[in-house]
């Protein structure tokens, strides 16, 4: 059986995408495409098969590069197509209508909500207007996989189908830590006011603590880059605080290795991180790191229940400083609430969980397409 992921905009090597369901499908399958953006052709090491076209200009550059992605994956002529946008899973759609293909759409963003902020104030409207889009297309899908039980109740109403497949890291093995002298504190991913840069920022100069701060990544923007570097300049002269840029995965493991805590500190102007179940916890957990996260229902929940962290109103950074000082003071706490979030993620936060749900979707498909 031929399998092929489409995808109008994540990266070739996406985690979820490359990482998690193409290497977990490829245990079972051996034939399968990606037909992504990108420069060229290739096949990767682990023998999947890159089919590129160019990116788009800009977010509202979508019908050339779709009509791109179809006329290659009619060409790829493959059993089950695995869609990861709305986008995406149109040119799925229409491969179904024209051949009788199988047609996954996975839904793992609010992608609605998401495009909507490009309208500004017309938000409410455009949102509307791309559910009905939405929904015109995901009746048509044979299966669709999401990740949390909002988006899953979201597709329900008009799609009998449904699964819930979350976005759970790897495991990776036990991770034996490094504590050193002077608490590490850890933040790793893109760095944007929106998931809390400034506010952490603001909770260091107000801890009364000694403590080394390491934030992992890219900046989202120049403007961004610039504002955080003057407030350090102008407010952290006594602190230590360490930017390294974008790293590989591999060193950012060796970071967490050290780290004391980590963290979590979206902020809620955005409505889809509120209702979001953020990768990167479950990232410091599967490290033994604890977590300082924002205090969202979704997130707090987790956080409580499996007792690896503390949750702050993310806007306060009074609250977050008040955490980074409690975990210093407490360290054995701060130990154990590491172990609790390891412990917690080879239990039930991980992906191995979903690729047995995931192989259950694609027997079942392959079953009817025998059947019929």
């Amino acid at each position: 059986m031929r399998i092929c992921m489409l995808t109008s905009s994540h990266n070739i090597f996406d985690n979820r995408i490359y990482y998690k369901e193409i290497l977990s499908l490829k245990k079972y399958y051996d034939d399968i495409y990606l037909i992504a953006p990108g420069d060229k052709d290739f096949v990767t090491e682990d023998g999947i098969k890159v089919r590129c076209f160019k990116k788009r200009r800009s977010w509202y550059d979508r019908l050339r590069p779709m009509r791109d992605m179809f006329n290659i994956a009619k060409e790829v002529n493959a059993d089950i197509y695995h869609a990861h946008e709305p986008d995406s899973f149109q040119v799925a759609v229409k491969l179904k209508k024209r051949f009788g293909k199988k047609i996954i759409f996975d839904s793992h963003e609010y992608y609605p909500e998401a495009f909507a902020e490009h309208f500004g104030g017309l938000f409410e409207i455009a949102k509307k207007m791309i559910y009905i889009y939405e929904k015109s297309i995901a009746i048509h899908a044979d299966y669709i996989v999401t990740v949390n039980d909002i988006l899953v109740n979201k597709f329900k109403e008009y799609n009998n189908s449904v699964e819930l497949i979350t976005n759970y890291p790897v495991l990776e093995g036990e991770i034996n830590k490094t504590y050193s002298e002077k608490p590490v504190f850890v933040y790793a991913g893109g760095l944007s006011e929106d998931r809390g840069i400034l506010k952490t920022l603001e909770a260091i100069k107000l801890s009364k603590k000694d403590a080394k701060y390491l934030f992992i990544g890219n900046f989202r923007d120049k403007e961004t880059e610039d504002r955080v570097m003057d407030y350090v300049a102008n407010n952290l002269k006594e602190k230590d605080v360490e930017f390294t840029g974008r790293i590989g995965h591999k060193e950012v493991i060796e970071y967490l290795k050290k780290a004391y805590a980590g963290f979590v500190l979206l902020q809620p102007k955005n409505w889809r991180y509120v209702n979001s179940e953020p990768i990167k916890l479950f990232e410091y957990m599967m490290s033994k790191t604890a977590v300082i996260a924002s205090d969202f229902p979704m997130m707090a929940s987790i956080v409580e229940a499996e007792r690896c962290g503390v949750v702050v109103n993310p806007v306060e950074p009074k609250d977050i400083a008040e955490a980074i000082d409690y975990l210093i003071d407490n360290r054995e706490i701060a130990i154990k609430m590491g172990e609790n979030g390891y412990r917690a993620t080879v239990e039930k936060y991980n992906w191995e969980i979903n690729e047995r749900k995931l192989l259950i979707i694609y027997r079942q498909i392959e079953g009817e397409m025998v059947g019929s």
